[in-house]
C-alpha cells in the first residue's frame, strides 16, 4: 500500500532538519542579488555584450555572498507576499538607476565620437556596435575604447563597487527611498552628459571647423582644385592629427566626468534616503 506523501510541513518538521532557515535564507538571498544583478546588467563595461550573462549573474551572486554579512536583512517571516514583491521592485528600480547613471560618461564619449566623426566626414564610417545594437562610427568606437580605458586606469570599476555597497548602508534591503531623487539626478546627469560632450568635442570640432574654412578659401581661389580629391583627405588627416594633440585634453575630461558622476550619484543615494 503506498503511503501518504509528505507536505512542506512534514519536511520541516524533521528533526534535525532546518529546512525553515535554509528557505528563508534563500528568500533574503534572492531580495538581495535583485540590486546587484540589475547594476551589472545596466552599468558600462560590467554590462557589455562582450561579456556573457552567465559570467555577470555568477559575479552578481559572488558579490552578493561577499556583501551579505555587511548588511542588514529583513525578517523574511514577517513579510507578506506582497511586500516581497515591493522589496523586490525596489531593489531592482536601485540597481537599474546606480547602473544606468554611470552610461553617463560612455553617452557623453560616444556623443563627442559621432559629432567628430560628422565634421571630418567620416560618418559613413561606421560598423556594427554589439553594445548600442547600431550603427556606430568608427571614430566613436575608438573613442570609447579609449575611455574604457581611461575608466579602468582611474579605478572607475572599483569606485562602481564601492558605491552599490554604500549604497546598502544608506538605502537597506527592503526599506523605502525617496525615487523622486533618482528621477530629477537622472534628468540632470543627462543635461549634464550633453555639456560635457560639447566639452570634449569642442577643441578637435574647433580645428576641423578651421580646416574646412582653409579648404573652402583655396578651393575658391583655385577653382582647378577638385574639391574632394584634396579637401577631404585633409579633413581626415587633420581629424587624426587634431585627435592625437587632444589626447591628454580629453583624458583629464574623462577624470572630471568619472569623478563628477561618483559624486554626483553618492549625492542622490544620500538625498534618497527617507528621514
Amino acid at each position: 500500500m503506498i503511503g501518504q506523501v509528505p507536505t512542506l510541513d512534514d519536511v520541516l518538521g524533521l528533526g534535525g532538519v532546518e529546512l525553515q532557515f535554509l528557505i528563508d535564507f534563500m528568500l533574503v538571498f534572492f531580495l538581495h542579488t535583485l540590486r546587484l544583478s540589475a547594476f551589472f546588467l545596466s552599468a558600462p563595461f560590467f554590462g557589455a555584450a562582450a561579456i556573457p550573462v552567465q559570467v555577470r549573474v555568477i559575479v552578481s551572486v559572488v558579490m552578493a555572498l561577499g556583501f551579505y554579512g555587511m548588511i542588514e536583512v529583513p525578517d523574511p517571516t514577517n513579510l507578506p507576499f506582497l511586500a516581497m514583491i515591493e522589496i523586490a521592485l525596489i531593489e531592482i528600480a536601485i540597481g537599474l538607476s546606480l547602473g544606468l547613471a554611470f552610461t553617463i560618461v560612455f553617452s557623453a564619449v560616444a556623443l563627442t565620437g559621432e559629432k567628430i566623426a560628422a565634421s571630418a566626414g567620416l560618418g559613413f564610417a561606421a560598423q556594427m556596435d554589439p553594445n548600442s545594437g547600431g550603427q556606430t562610427p568608427v571614430v566613436s568606437q575608438f573613442l570609447n575604447l579609449f575611455a574604457i580605458a581611461a575608466f579602468l586606469s582611474l579605478n572607475g570599476h572599483l569606485h562602481m563597487i564601492a558605491l552599490i555597497r554604500m549604497s546598502y548602508e544608506i538605502l537597506p534591503l527592503g526599506q523605502p527611498f525617496q525615487f523622486s531623487a533618482f528621477v530629477s539626478g537622472g534628468l540632470a546627469a543627462a543635461g549634464h552628459m550633453f555639456t560635457i560632450a560639447s566639452q570634449l568635442m569642442l577643441p578637435v570640432v574647433s580645428i576641423l571647423l578651421l580646416a574646412n574654412i582653409t579648404v573652402g578659401v583655396v578651393t575658391r581661389s583655385a577653382p582647378q582644385l577638385n574639391l574632394f580629391s584634396f579637401g577631404f583627405p585633409l579633413t581626415i588627416l587633420t581629424c587624426f592629427v587634431a585627435l592625437y594633440v587632444s589626447t591628454t585634453p580629453f583624458a583629464n575630461g574623462i577624470a572630471e566626468l568619472v569623478e563628477f558622476i561618483l559624486e554626483f550619484i553618492e549625492d542622490t543615494i544620500a538625498e534618497a534616503e527617507v528621514g
